[in-house]
């Protein structure tokens, strides 16, 4: 499972990354806790929606574990909400 930061910035996008490639060593689905993130900005989201769109070419997805206001709403501003199947999530 990824566990993400309470606070998802561009300089954090590089390391973030390096984590998302360790996780898809594995040929499953990705698991991701967003349960402490109270701040998130448009890269980190950019980065969700690459992985997303990897894993679905590949016939996975993302799991959302947790919630997080801020990252559900930063999400559905951008129209993402779908895409990143985060509607359902708690």
């Amino acid at each position: 499972m990824l566990k993400l930061p309470s606070e998802l910035a561009i300089n954090q996008v590089e390391e973030l990354h390096q984590l998302v490639l360790q996780e898809l060593a594995v040929d499953q689905d990705v698991c991701v806790d967003i349960s402490e993130v109270i701040r998130v900005d448009t890269a980190s989201i950019q980065l969700f929606c690459a992985l997303q769109k990897h894993l679905l070419a590949i016939s996975h997805k993302i799991l959302w574990h947790g919630y997080s206001q801020a990252f559900s709403n930063s999400v559905d501003e951008l129209g993402l909400t779908e895409f990143l199947a985060l509607n359902g999530n708690n």
